[in-house]
């Protein structure tokens, strides 16, 4: 099927060398995407990695924000649990519906309903008057974030091919993550210039002044959608945020407020809404509907293991940005803005090398580069946990440097190709589906890491203190890269009997 634009786009071997399996799913048809004319101008993209962007500045800020946040309105630990919560699990359960409307209705009109939404609601977060209103705009922000966010890569998936689409991806890995880090540093400098009382606010304005920009620059981004759009599965729509909701809800009540019995219920619940959504999904295949997340997609290799890889790569992401704040902040008494800016040239890294990624593609292959960048981050754990551990407490920022750039970089050629592999595996009839099982997978990852490796590492510390948690933290977190570099293997053996 073909989506409606003034240009038309391919899932190309060049973009993604693993994308000749999107082509073996049912209902896949590529287009072809002319170069760049005088009556084809290059699209206009600056918007969306805007868009990409803020989507992880927002969730990130959250964090360095929490202890200004508690200090200025009294907020408590439970509170301030679901004001990260809430966030991740408005976000996560629209991912996937808001992608497939963006494909019925146009994804530029999403994205500017999104962005639009979230100037509102980022005002509204920043100038809440008490917990309770914060925590509503907080849970409305969540949603606007999911309405703009799948139609970043569907759009990239549509009006791109071969390196340009390579180039958009790799981007788009670059801001992610760079909006990750940059919410601790950017965050914590606003705190510290501000104080608590308005610097938690300053930082969530901050967050109004990007979507404003998104939305300004979105005038100039070309509508498309799909000329044969799938029907909308209410059903399946329900029964996955409803499972979204409770994980997350669930994991981030539970360390702070013990697992019994909300915490442990929500887990319960989630469990079995997504047996229920399986079933449906597969039902709703059988009888010839158009599910939410195909079964037929989810079964192409492709799919199913990218979607097992960006699971596990946000988990150690997240949960490593977690202990690192809490070790910083906490363990050394930094300022916000100190613990961020130690952090500088571990995002540089990440920037820099997400440019040179499609390089690095070229010659190596999608699979080839995760498993060069696996290796690598395994490397510069043993190395930030060798520092952690023997480092003074006066020169552990310094010490953290050089295995720190390392890490970036390594993070850097493992996120972009991924990315690239799940939009090559997404027939174009859904790219919405691409971005929304990205993201979903993302925050579904963030939630189980900070919950259970985030709690192995408070109980470290209980013995061992926050250096040596930390250090051993990174430890476990190896066995991350182990089984990331394990679906790389399978996607590069994949790729060999092709």
């Amino acid at each position: 099927m073909r989506d409606s634009h003034t240009q038309t786009s391919s899932t190309s071997a060049e973009a993604v060398p693993t994308s000749a399996l999107a082509e073996a799913a049912p209902g896949h048809a590529p287009d072809v995407d002319p170069a760049p004319t005088a009556g084809h101008p290059a699209p206009v993209l600056w918007p969306l990695h805007l868009g990409a962007f803020l989507a992880t500045f927002m969730f990130s800020v959250s964090n360095v924000a929490i202890p200004a946040v508690q200090a200025d309105i009294g907020a408590s630990d439970a509170t301030s649990a679901l004001i990260v919560g809430l966030f991740s699990a408005a976000f996560a359960s629209g991912l996937i519906l808001c992608g497939r409307i963006g494909d019925r209705f146009g994804r530029r009109r999403l994205f500017m309903i999104g962005t639009g939404a979230l100037v509102i609601t980022s005002i509204a977060v920043g100038l809440a008057p008490d917990p309770l209103f914060l925590l509503v705009a907080r849970a409305t922000q969540g949603s606007a974030a999911a309405v703009m966010m799948p139609q970043i890569l569907a759009s990239f998936q549509h009006s791109l091919s071969g390196a340009a689409r390579l180039k958009a991806i790799s981007l788009f890995g670059a801001f992610s993550g760079v909006g990750t880090v940059g919410g601790q540093v950017l965050g914590g400098g606003l705190i510290s210039l501000f104080g608590q009382t308005w610097g938690w606010r300053a930082a969530f304005l901050s967050c109004a002044i990007a979507a404003a920009a998104a939305y300004l620059g979105s005038l100039r981004l070309t509508e498309s959608r799909s000329t044969d759009p799938a029907p909308l599965d209410a059903l399946g729509a329900i029964l996955l945020g409803v499972s979204m909701m409770c994980l997350v809800i669930g994991l981030a009540l539970g360390p702070v407020t013990g697992w019994l019995p909300l915490p442990a219920t929500l887990l319960a619940a989630c469990a079995a809404a997504l047996t229920a959504f399986a079933l449906w999904q597969n039902r709703a295949e059988a009888a010839g509907r158009d599910p939410l997340i195909p079964p037929q997609v989810v079964r192409i290799p492709a799919a199913w293991i990218g979607m097992l890889m960006a699971f596990v790569f946000f988990a150690g992401f997240g949960t490593f940005l977690y202990n690192f704040a809490l070790t910083s902040q906490t363990g050394h008494g930094d300022p916000a803005a100190v613990s961020g800016l130690t952090l500088g040239l571990f995002a540089a890294a990440f920037l820099i090398t997400s440019l040179l990624v499609p390089r690095a593609v070229g010659r190596l292959g999608g699979p080839g580069t995760m498993v060069l960048g696996t290796t690598l981050q395994a490397i510069s754990l043993l190395g930030v946990a060798w520092a952690s551990a023997t480092a003074p407490a006066t020169e552990w920022n310094l010490w953290f440097q050089l295995p720190g750039v390392v890490l970036g970089a390594a993070q850097a050629l493992q996120f972009g190709p991924l990315v690239g592999t799940v939009v090559g595996a997404v027939p174009d009839r859904v790219a919405g589906l691409s971005g929304g099982l990205i993201a979903t997978m993302q925050q579904a990852g963030i939630a189980v890491g900070v919950a259970l490796l985030g709690a192995l590492f408070h109980v470290f510390t209980l013995s061992l203190g926050h250096d040596n948690a930390f250090a051993v933290a990174c430890l476990v977190q190896v066995g991350l890269c182990l089984a990331f570099g394990t679906g790389a293997l399978a996607l590069l053996r994949l790729g060999s009997r092709r």
